[in-house]
């Protein structure tokens, strides 16, 4: 059974609604700021001049938000954006960019730092499966600090089918697994290249597993090795864009 997912979602922190208005396609239904942060009108580039704040109280913030969310005294109820589909991802040919699968990454935060990490160093999109993974929240969009509007977030039904299908289309798919012997650094990544991270606890799944043609490590010192999923996401991320721009 398919996932429902939800059409409207509260976003907030002034990064990520100061992209958020600066999109053209983004819908606001509401939007709205403390008095501390009547000024922020001001600070933004909107895509459309009609949008008028909305002066509410930090009680109001805290029903909403809860008392830890760190708001930054302004948020947005919005409409989500269009969904984009694995197939549209491939119809420039000519884009060497990288994708990135999370293999049951669940967090929100992790999601969306790792969204972030992917508009800083260049993915073209970020996978992730239906049934497994959490619906778009504050939490994910403050973390992604702007990256929603910019980085599609894709979800699929199988990775595994997902995988076979970009493979037809040129890609290589590298999975991160910290039992691997071969290093990160060791493979050329100027080709086009799926990214695959598995979750904190499990790493990927078995199926996603035999999809990959490459099983990598990142290079480590010492014996603390274990990095979280938008850690190893960000490290990679880093690694492809320094190939891609240098030619190595």
């Amino acid at each position: 059974m398919k996932k429902k997912i939800k059409n409207h979602m509260w976003i907030y922190g002034k990064h990520a609604l100061k992209a958020a208005l600066a999109n053209p396609e983004r819908e606001f239904d509401r939007v709205i700021v403390l008095e501390s942060r009547r000024n922020f009108l001001d600070e933004c580039e909107r895509a459309d001049k009609s949008i008028r704040f909305e002066v509410v109280n930090r009680d109001f913030f805290a029903a909403t938000f809860g008392n830890e969310a760190t708001h930054q005294g302004c948020a947005a109820y919005v409409k989500n954006l269009p969904e984009y589909s694995l197939e549209e991802s491939v119809e420039d040919e000519s884009d060497n960019r990288p994708l990135v699968f999370l293999d049951q990454v669940t967090d929100p935060q992790n999601i969306g730092s790792i969204l972030r990490a992917s508009a800083v160093f260049g993915a073209r999109a970020v996978v992730v499966t239906e049934n497994s993974s959490p619906d778009l929240t504050p939490a994910m969009a403050k973390a992604a600090s702007g990256a929603l509007e910019t980085v599609p977030l894709i979800r699929v039904v199988n990775f595994a089918h997902s995988i076979n299908f970009l493979k037809k289309h040129g890609f290589w798919c590298l999975g991160l697994d910290e039992r691997s012997e071969k290093n990160l650094d060791e493979i050329q990544l100027n080709d086009k290249f799926i990214f695959v991270v598995g979750s904190e606890g499990d790493g990927m799944r078995r199926l996603t597993k035999e999809s990959c043609d490459f099983l990598v490590k990142l290079p480590e010192i010492g014996q603390f090795t274990t990095l979280n999923a938008a850690q190893a996401a960000t490290v990679s991320l880093y690694e492809s864009f320094r190939q891609r721009s240098k030619g190595v």
